[in-house]
């Protein structure tokens, strides 16, 4: 699968004339987002769970409350 990035003017010009369900990521478009845990470690002693751990959790919780079935 090749990924590839499109330049952020061609994704503005799509969505202007061509796609307008993209307008929506537009203001986005440059940005770099910068976002960290280390506010709620430190102030509230909070410890994200393990990501294989969450995803087990989660399977069990909507096999439980009858989502999915195993």
């Amino acid at each position: 699968m090749s990924t590839r990035q499109v330049p952020d003017f061609v994704v503005r010009l799509v969505a202007r004339f061509k796609d307008p369900s993209l307008r929506e990521i537009t203001p986005a478009l440059g940005r770099r987002n910068r976002h960290s845990t280390e506010k709620a470690r430190r102030v509230l002693g909070w410890q994200p769970r393990p990501a294989r751990r969450t995803v087990v959790d989660c399977a069990r919780s909507l096999i439980a409350h009858g989502a999915v079935h195993a």
